[in-house]
């Protein structure tokens, strides 16, 4: 068989197939906490606030991670904020057949979550601040490579 009349059975043993079964399609939509205005972060002053003040500002943080710990034991710490409002569209095929078993999902939602991290050191005065997605501002969290300076 040639690959042109390939596609066209392939196409429509799928669709026989979707026939047989069951599709069903899903809009969803997720929220979670406040989104942190990037001009009340801006607000920040490293070296200036410290832990007291970042909180008030931005209130309690999802995290908490040891950050920087020295050769006394002393640590900083790094606060993670994060908030989600996402919607998107999902699609679900099965099979009831006993010949052709499974099910294939595809989820068009996204990956990541957008937060801000606030970076402090053992006396509790902002290192640093930034705002981007989850993954990324925790990249420096990830093994065996060296931790980076924010």
């Amino acid at each position: 068989m040639s690959r042109r009349r390939a596609a066209p059975a392939t196409a429509a043993g799928a669709l026989a197939l979707a026939l047989a079964g069951c599709i069903s399609g899903e809009y969803a939509r997720a929220t979670f906490d406040e989104p942190i205005p990037a001009a009340r972060l801006e607000q920040l002053q490293p070296g200036q606030d410290d832990l007291g003040g970042c909180l008030a500002a931005l209130g309690a943080p999802h995290r908490v991670f040891e950050y920087r710990v020295g050769p006394d034991l002393s640590a900083g710490m790094a606060l993670l904020w994060v908030w989600r409002a996402q919607r998107g569209f999902g699609v679900e095929l099965s099979s009831p057949s006993d010949e052709v078993r499974g099910s294939l999902s595809f989820d068009l939602d996204g990956i990541d979550l957008p937060g801000c991290m606030l970076w402090f050191g053992p006396d509790l005065r902002l290192e640093a601040c930034r705002m981007g997605l989850v993954g990324e501002l925790l990249a420096w969290r990830r093994r065996p490579a060296a931790v980076p300076e924010p």
